[in-house]
C-alpha cells in the first residue's frame, strides 16, 4: 500500500541537510514498527521518495512524499504512530493512502509556495515601493546554479506571482514559483534577486525563508497541493 506524507520542518532541525532528512525519516519508519517495503536486487532500500530536496537551512510547512508498506493500515495509525518517534522539529500533519495510478511526487511536482521574511535592513515601505515595479519587469537576470554550472538566467518565467504580506514590524513577501524537475526556482533566489532590484545588500543568513506549499497540476490552468485528490 502506497502513502502521501506532508511534513512539517521546524528551526530545531533547519540545519539538517536532505540527505540525512531522508534517513531520520527512514529509521522513524522502523522505530513505529511500519512493515516498510523494500525495493528488490543486491542494495535493497526502503521504498521512501521526498518531491523535492529543501535548502539548507529552510523551514517547511508543507514537505511532500510517498512510501510503500507491505500492508494495508489505517492511515491515521501510521501517522500517530510515527509522529510518535519523530524528533523535535518534525511532524506529519497529513497522510492518505494512495488511489491507484496516482503519480509520485516527484514528478507531479510543478510550483512551489514561499514566505520570506527580510531582516532590518529592508522595510515595509521598500516592499511596497519596489514590489510591483519588480514583477512588471520583463526579464529578471540573476546568477542562478543550473546543469551546465553557474550561469547568469533570466528568472521571470519561472515567478508567476508575489504578494507584499509585511506587517508594521517586519517586511515579508509571498511567492509562486516553478518547482520540480522540469524548471525550478529557489526562494532564496527570488529574495536575491529582489534586493538586488531594491539595491539591498542581500545576505541569505539574515533572510527567513519558509516553503509554505508544493503544487501539481489539475486540469488546464488550476494548481493544487500535492495531497489534493489522491486518497484512495
Amino acid at each position: 500500500m502506497k502513502y502521501r506524507f506532508k511534513l512539517y520542518k521546524g528551526d530545531e532541525i533547519k540545519f539538517i541537510g536532505h540527505l540525512d532528512l531522508l534517513v531520520a525519516f527512514q529509521r522513524v519508519l522502523k522505530r513505529a514498527g511500519m512493515p516498510i517495503a523494500y525495493s528488490q536486487g543486491f542494495n535493497p532500500h526502503q521504498l521512501v521518495a521526498f518531491a523535492s530536496p529543501l535548502s539548507l537551512g529552510l523551514t517547511s510547512t508543507a514537505e511532500y512524499g510517498d512510501f510503500t508498506l507491505k500492508e494495508d493500515l489505517d492511515a491515521e495509525f501510521v501517522m500517530e504512530k510515527m509522529n510518535e518517534h519523530m524528533p523535535d522539529g518534525l511532524k506529519i500533519t497529513s497522510l492518505v493512502k494512495l488511489a491507484d495510478g496516482v503519480k509520485n511526487t516527484m514528478s507531479s511536482l510543478e510550483r512551489a509556495e514561499y514566505e520570506l521574511y527580510f531582516d532590518n535592513t529592508v522595510t515595509p515601505e521598500d516592499i511596497k515601493a519596489n514590489l510591483e515595479n519588480f514583477m512588471e519587469r520583463k526579464e529578471i537576470l540573476t546568477m542562478k546554479k543550473t546543469k551546465k554550472g553557474i550561469n547568469e538566467t533570466d528568472i521571470r518565467p519561472d515567478i508567476f506571482w508575489a504578494k507584499d504580506i509585511s506587517t508594521e514590524d517586519a517586511a515579508a513577501v509571498e511567492i509562486q514559483v516553478s518547482s520540480g524537475s522540469i524548471r525550478n526556482l529557489k526562494g532564496e533566489t527570488f529574495a536575491e534577486a529582489f534586493c538586488n532590484h531594491m539595491g539591498k545588500e542581500y545576505n541569505k543568513y539574515a533572510i527567513k525563508c519558509v516553503r509554505t506549499e508544493m503544487l501539481m497540476k489539475k486540469g488546464e490552468d488550476e494548481f493544487v497541493p500535492l495531497n489534493y485528490g489522491v486518497e484512495r
